[in-house]
């Protein structure tokens, strides 16, 4: 009878410790996603900057050659 019940309860806590690694895995899906989402949203306005970077200095350069041949 004793051993009834030890199994019973090691059968009912390893089905807990499923559920909680099936919730974690849930929440680090979701969390992975929200991370996505959000790099690819600031990926965005951060290549524009670059690329108004690279015009700034183009044009800088630009005018520093038209300095020299003057």
């Amino acid at each position: 009878m004793a051993a009834l019940c030890i199994c019973s309860t090691m059968l009912l806590s390893c089905s807990k410790n499923e559920d909680a690694e099936t919730e974690k895995g849930t929440i680090d899906k979701m969390t992975e996603e929200a991370g996505k989402e959000m790099a690819g949203s600031i990926s965005g306005p951060l290549e524009k900057a670059r690329e108004a970077q690279e015009l700034v200095e183009k044009n800088y350069r630009d005018m520093e050659e038209n300095l020299k041949n003057q």
